[in-house]
C-alpha cells in the first residue's frame, strides 16, 4: 500500500481530521445501506436532515433576536446541536433532498451494494445544495418535487442529452437541475493524490480523455452563450464569492499560470456583476507585484479578454487573511485600497470589534511572540528539520531546503499553539493552521477577512460564498464558516467544477433573454460571418515563459532569479 493511502487511512481515526456534521450524516445513512434500503429511504433521510437544519436556523435566529432586544436569553440547543455539538450557523436553507436526488441521478449511488456513501460524496451533495440555495431555486420552503428517473440510455427523461441546455422562459427549476446532471463528472482527485495541477496526466484512459473533451466543449458553449448577453445581465446567486488561494485557485505553493478554464469562469462571473475576492494567507504586505506573480495567468487572461471598468474593480485580494486589501485597476495591476480616512477600508469597518483597525501593535506583538516561542518548542521537541520566519502579522514554521515536515508534526505544532493562545485570553482574532508543507500563525483570520469585505462592499452574509479547501479545525478556511455559506473543495479542478455548476444552475446559457438586435450588433462587432465571433486566445505558454525569469520564495516573498532559485537553500 502506498504511503499516501496509508496516511489517508490512518487519519480517518484522528478526531481533528474529521468533520462532525458530515460524519454524523454518514452514520445515519449507514443504517439504510446495511439494510439494503438506501434506494427507498435515502431521499427521506436527507429530507430529515433538512428539517433539523431548518429547526436549527430558526432557533438560532430566535436566540440572536432575544439577545439584541433584551440583552439576555436562555440558550436552548436545537436537536441538531445536541446530535452534532460542533455544528455552526446556516445562512441559507439547504435543499438537501433535491441535491441528493440530482447527485444520485448522475452517479447511481443508491444502486451500490458493497460501498456505502462516502465522506466526499456527502461533501459534494452539501456543496450542490448550497449552490442550489444561492441561485434562488429553492424559496419559501416550497418542495420542488422529485426529479424523473434515469432511463436506460443514460439520459434524463425520454429526450436526448442536454449538454447544451438553454433555460427558456417559463422553464421549471427542475430542468436546470437536469442540465447539471448532464455535466461531466465531478473531479475525484484529492489533495493527497499526485498531481501537477492539471486535471489529467499523460497516462489518462480513453474515458478520461473523452470526458475532458466534453468538459472543454461545455466550457466553450457557456462562454459563447455569455458573449451574446448584454454585459450587465445579472446572474441569480451569490453577489460576493471569496476564494482561498493555494489548492483552490492554483496548486499548493504554485502560481495561477495555465488554467484557462478556471480563468474563463472567473472572467464571466466578474463580467456579470459578481464580486470576486481572493482571501489568502499569503502576506506580502502591500507589495502588489508579489501577489500579481501568484495570479499572473489570471490577470493576463483578463487583459487579453479586455475586461474593463467596473468589472476590473470588482476583483480584490485580501493578503494575510485580513490584513492587506488590494483591488485590480484599469492597468490590470493590483493597487492598495486606502486603509484610513474617508472611505478607507479600516476606517469604514471600525464598528466591527475584530476589525484590524481596532488592533493595537502591542497586542499584535504579544501574539506573534507567543507563536514564535511555541513553534521553537515544537521544532525542538519533535526534531524538525525546519526554520522559523517572522513577518509583520504572521509567524511561519517552514521546512529547510529539500526537507519535509510530517503532517503529524505540523498538526501537533498547530494544535499546541491554538491551545496556548486560547488559554492566554488574547483579545485579537488569530489563525493557527497547517498549510500542508508548513504551519503558520496569522494575526486575524478569514472570518474577519470575509466580514470586512461584506461590510465594506455592502453584501449580506446570505449573498456571500467562500470557497476553500481547509475546513477542518487545523485549516485556515475553518473560521469563514461562521460568517457566510461555504463550499468545500479539494483542488483547483473542483473549484472549476463548482463555478461551472453555479453558471449552469443559474440558467446558463441564457440566450432566451437576449434582444435579437443586440445579437446582430454583437456579431458585427466581433466580425462574425456565421453564428460565432472570433475568440481571442490567450497564449498561456508564452505568458509563462515571460514570467519564468524570476521566481519567488512563497514562504518569505523574496524575489530571486530563476537560476539561483534552483540551488537556493530555503
Amino acid at each position: 500500500m502506498s504511503n499516501i493511502s496509508s496516511r489517508r487511512r490512518n487519519y480517518l481515526l484522528t478526531p481533528h481530521r474529521r468533520d462532525g456534521l458530515i460524519e454524523w450524516m454518514k452514520s445515519m445513512l449507514m443504517h439504510s445501506f446495511v439494510l439494503d434500503a438506501l434506494d427507498t429511504t435515502g431521499a427521506d433521510t436527507f429530507s430529515h436532515f433538512e428539517v433539523l437544519i431548518d429547526e436549527h436556523r430558526k432557533m438560532t435566529d430566535q436566540y440572536l433576536d432575544d439577545i439584541s432586544q433584551n440583552n439576555k436569553s436562555t440558550f436552548v440547543p436545537s436537536r441538531l446541536k445536541q446530535l452534532v455539538p460542533q455544528v455552526g450557523t446556516f445562512y441559507t436553507r439547504l435543499p438537501l433532498r433535491k441535491a441528493f436526488e440530482a447527485y444520485n441521478l448522475k452517479y447511481g449511488i443508491t444502486k451500490r451494494r458493497h460501498i456505502c456513501i462516502s465522506f466526499n460524496e456527502i461533501r459534494h451533495i452539501l456543496n450542490l445544495a448550497q449552490i442550489i440555495a444561492m441561485t434562488d431555486m429553492y424559496k419559501g420552503g416550497s418542495q420542488l418535487g422529485l426529479l424523473p428517473p434515469l432511463v436506460p440510455n443514460g439520459n434524463i427523461g425520454g429526450g436526448g442529452g442536454v449538454a447544451h441546455h438553454v433555460k427558456k422562459e417559463g422553464e421549471t427549476d427542475d430542468q436546470a437541475i437536469r442540465a447539471w446532471t448532464s455535466m461531466t463528472v465531478t473531479p475525484r482527485r484529492e489533495v493527497d493524490d499526485k498531481s501537477d495541477g492539471s486535471q489529467y496526466s499523460g497516462d489518462t484512459t480513453p474515458e478520461e480523455r473523452s470526458r475532458a473533451m466534453c468538459d472543454r466543449s461545455e466550457s466553450i458553449a457557456i462562454e459563447e452563450a455569455f458573449s451574446l448577453l448584454p454585459d450587465r445581465t445579472a446572474l441569480p446567486g451569490p453577489k460576493l464569492i471569496c476564494f482561498d488561494g493555494d489548492q483552490t485557485l492554483y496548486s499548493d505553493g504554485a502560481n495561477f499560470e495555465s488554467n484557462p478554464r478556471l480563468a474563463k469562469y472567473l472572467f464571466l462571473l466578474l463580467k456579470h456583476g459578481i464580486t470576486i475576492a481572493v482571501v489568502t494567507a499569503a502576506g506580502y504586505e502591500y507589495q502588489a507585484a508579489k501577489y500579481e506573480l501568484r495570479l499572473s495567468g489570471l490577470l493576463a487572461y483578463f487583459k487579453e479578454k479586455g475586461l474593463k471598468g467596473d468589472d476590473l474593480e470588482r476583483f480584490y485580494i485580501f493578503g494575510g487573511e485580513c490584513n492587506y486589501l488590494l483591488r485590480l485597476g484599469a492597468d490590470y495591476k493590483l493597487h492598495a485600497v486606502k486603509e484610513n480616512g474617508p472611505g478607507g477600508w479600516m476606517n469604514s469597518t471600525k464598528h466591527m470589534s475584530e476589525s484590524p483597525g481596532n488592533w493595537s501593535e502591542s497586542e499584535v506583538k504579544s501574539v506573534l511572540d507567543m507563536a514564535e516561542a511555541s513553534f521553537n518548542s515544537s521544532m525542538e521537541d519533535q526534531n524538525m528539520r525546519a526554520r522559523i520566519i517572522r513577518k509583520k502579522r504572521s509567524v511561519g514554521l517552514i521546512p529547510k531546503a529539500d526537507e519535509k515536515i510530517t503532517r503529524e508534526a505540523l498538526d501537533e505544532a498547530v494544535l499546541r499553539i491554538q491551545s496556548e493562545l486560547d488559554n492566554s485570553k488574547t483579545n485579537l482574532p488569530f489563525c493557527a493552521f497547517n498549510g500542508g508543507r508548513d504551519a503558520w500563525v496569522d494575526v486575524g483570520n478569514k472570518r474577519v477577512g470575509v466580514q470586512v469585505l461584506q461590510s465594506y462592499l455592502g453584501v449580506p452574509p446570505e449573498e456571500s460564498l467562500h470557497i476553500g479547501d481547509q475546513f477542518l479545525n487545523t485549516g485556515n478556511d475553518f473560521a469563514a464558516r461562521s460568517v457566510c455559506p461555504c463550499v468545500w473543495i479539494t483542488s483547483p479542478e473542483e473549484t472549476s467544477y463548482i463555478l461551472k455548476s453555479i453558471l449552469r444552475l443559474a440558467g446558463v446559457p441564457l440566450m432566451a433573454i437576449l434582444n435579437p438586435v443586440d445579437y446582430e450588433d454583437k456579431k458585427q462587432v466581433n466580425g462574425d460571418k456565421g453564428n460565432k465571433g472570433i475568440e481571442k486566445k490567450v497564449d498561456f505558454d508564452e505568458m509563462e515563459r515571460r514570467t519564468s525569469r524570476l521566481a519567488m520564495d512563497v514562504f518569505t516573498g523574496e524575489m530571486i532569479p530563476l537560476q539561483r532559485a534552483a540551488s537556493r537553500d530555503v
